[in-house]
């Protein structure tokens, strides 16, 4: 049997062509190769999987007076000024350090068919935290810290992990940042560098604060896809908070129930979306684990994993989940 390449040999024989010369190296191709497959799951510009309602809300913050000049200096500065603090404090997950969340973020990029985030470790801080940084000048990247590290296990970091990678995915990066610089909590992680000096309106405030109870439903979803055993995401969850997590939002949620959400989740589960009912004096953190669940019967969930059975489930697809997340949520995509 004649291999590839004898055979290229052969057919250039009395040829003096140079087979590298055969080597795309287009800037078209190297575009490709970096975005990868996960193109094939974009529809109008957004991910399949990415609720909608999150979508919808950063294209009205965009339009939102004062906006433009935040981002702006989100990108050109802060980004960096944090970047740069990075590189100087913190160790590079990789194959020799760190290697158990090298190999959960490689498992984590690679469900996601996302490019792999470089991820660092950070052991100055005491806080358990993980975080994303992206923008037009930085690579993407994953910061978590020393202490959650050692607080986590293998399920638990790949909730956490593919959670920054859907952020990441989802450009979420430069809201976040707003969102935090108006909204500091001393628990919790404050950017190193806060460049905006300008008054910002109410209206970009309160619509920021709205964009974070969505974002957080786009950003779950991404780690059920990149978790071995999405149908404990919720348990997951209300374990990591149970045992001190606190989000880049700076949110405890150590009360939360977790038999009480089971609870309410089948009551909802047998509902169509006009008659979901969810308890009133349910939390907007019940509810946001609530939303996460429906994605259990997605279609999408299944096209991202396809090993994944769905057999014996009623299966919905991607519109009807959104339009049941945002009954859950008390939002309308009609209201944002």
């Amino acid at each position: 049997m004649i291999d590839s390449f004898s055979k290229f040999a052969i057919e250039s024989e009395g040829e003096t062509k140079n087979p590298l010369l055969k080597i795309d190296t287009s800037f078209r191709s190297y575009l490709l190769a970096y975005t990868r497959s996960f193109s094939n799951h974009v529809v109008e510009g957004v991910l399949d999987y990415a609720f909608d309602a999150d979508f919808a809300l950063r294209q009205k913050i965009t339009g939102l007076s004062g906006w433009a000049k935040l981002a702006k200096a989100i990108n050109s500065q802060d980004v960096t000024e944090e970047a740069k603090l990075l590189f100087l404090k913190v160790n590079q997950a990789g194959s020799l350090k760190y290697p158990e969340v090298y190999e959960i973020a490689k498992l984590c990029a690679s469900r996601l068919e996302l490019n792999l985030p470089t991820v660092f470790v950070r052991d100055d801080i005491d806080k358990k935290i993980i975080y994303s940084i992206a923008s037009d000048i930085i690579e993407p990247c994953i910061v978590i810290t020393k202490a959650l590290v050692d607080m986590c296990d293998k399920d638990e970091l790949q909730v956490l992990i593919g959670s920054e990678c859907g952020r990441i995915q989802n450009h979420h990066c430069t809201y976040n940042l707003a969102y935090k610089y108006f909204n500091c909590d001393k628990r919790g992680f404050i950017p190193v560098e806060q460049s905006y000096k300008l008054p910002v309106s109410n209206q970009l405030l309160y619509t920021l604060a709205q964009w974070v109870k969505l974002a957080d439903v786009t950003a779950d979803r991404a780690g059920m896809i990149c978790c071995d055993e999405p149908e404990r995401y919720a348990e997951i969850i209300a374990g990591l908070y149970a045992k001190g997590y606190l989000d880049f939002y700076s949110r405890t949620m150590k009360d939360l129930d977790f038999e009480r959400i089971v609870n309410m989740a089948q009551g909802i589960h047998y509902s169509s979306a006009r008659d979901i009912r969810v308890s009133r004096d349910a939390t907007d953190d019940e509810k946001r684990i609530l939303a996460a669940v429906e994605f259990l019967n997605c279609d999408l969930l299944y096209n991202w994993r396809s090993e994944l059975s769905s057999e014996g489930l009623n299966v919905i697809n991607g519109q009807l989940c959104d339009v049941r997340c945002n009954f859950i949520l008390g939002t309308s995509t009609a209201g944002v």
